[in-house]
């Protein structure tokens, strides 16, 4: 998540100033060819299916060392808080 801001950043700058569509991957091919990249990518698919997150969007809670299931509700997130 600490790379969210920097990513959001990125696509707003190809789309709006260079007016690059940001859904091809042409436009971030330096990005995607970075192995830096690739090996976070792959960490974070290791983690979502360590935590059995294979629907998505998925929602888990990880408290002292337990992690809980969260029940999506589009309809009302006062059921997920709860």
């Amino acid at each position: 998540m600490e790379a969210e801001p920097e990513m959001i950043c990125a696509i707003e700058i190809a789309y709006y100033q260079q007016a690059k569509n940001s859904s091809l991957p042409e436009t971030f091919i330096e990005d995607l060819k970075n192995p830096a990249i690739e090996n976070e990518l792959q960490r974070q698919i290791q983690q979502a299916r360590s935590l059995d997150v294979y629907p998505y969007p998925s929602l888990r809670l990880a408290h002292n060392h337990t992690v809980f299931l969260i029940t999506v509700d589009y309809l009302d997130h006062r059921t997920m808080l709860d």
